[in-house]
């Protein structure tokens, strides 16, 4: 009988503890769990909001493109006038990529941008006097002298040196014509040099940057004088 009783006091003991640890297991999970579900709804809800935020904002930002007034075309127009040492003047006039010299009977025009400090520009006169004796007839080159100091006398010497054949223009408004040259290719106020330029019958038709193979120009004027009407 003894020892049933002590039997039946464990067996009630252990069911006791046994509900009391089952009851903190249980609890504990639970609150834990629901504030992680409450964190990550209210995670998923501030990532909604933002989705729908920026949804927004785009289609705003699109109405407000659509909306905004078409920018007017800036037209770049002016005239220079021109001038060697042997007092020879072209008026040029720039009509955006339009550059006509008025005095001029040649079809096509190549205008070399240049300076006589500018190793690249020494190096294409030789080439540039080929190619103004092989194509006299319908090739006017004007060589623009721009950003240099050079006297009238220095220049001199330096034209018989190089036995230059081609007009180049020593005048006080070459780099103002340079600058605008430039805007109407779009390229930077600080463009490099030698910049050559191809005009066709007034039109624009290429240009180089820096110094290019003279096959490369001799191709493109054959090209030019193919759309000669």
């Amino acid at each position: 009988m003894r020892n049933l009783s002590t039997f039946i006091s464990i067996l009630i003991l252990f069911i006791f503890i046994g509900c009391e640890e089952k009851t903190s297991t249980k609890n504990i999970p639970v609150e834990n769990t629901t504030e992680i579900l409450e964190n990550t709804h209210s995670q998923h809800a501030d990532t909604n909001r933002f989705k729908v935020h920026k949804k927004t904002v785009s289609q705003e930002t699109t109405q407000r493109i659509q909306d905004k007034p078409r920018t007017t075309t800036v037209h770049l127009t002016d005239t220079f006038t021109l001038s060697n040492l042997k007092k020879e003047n072209f008026t040029v006039t720039i009509t955006n990529k339009k550059l006509t010299f008025k005095e001029s009977t040649k079809a096509i025009t190549l205008v070399s941008f240049f300076a006589t400090w500018c190793p690249p520009c020494l190096y294409q006169i030789p080439y540039f006097n080929d190619l103004q004796k092989k194509y006299s007839n319908n090739l006017l080159i004007a060589s623009i002298l721009i950003h240099d100091t050079i006297k009238q006398e220095e220049l001199k010497s330096f034209i018989a040196k190089n036995q230059i054949n081609y007009y180049l223009s020593y005048n006080n408004q070459n780099n103002d014509l340079a600058s605008l040259v430039a805007k109407t290719l779009h390229l930077s106020k600080d463009f490099s040099i030698p910049l050559t330029v191809m005009y066709v019958e007034g039109k624009y038709f290429t240009h180089y940057e820096g110094i290019v193979p003279i096959e490369m120009i001799e191709y493109d004027i054959q090209q030019a004088k193919k759309t000669l009407k």
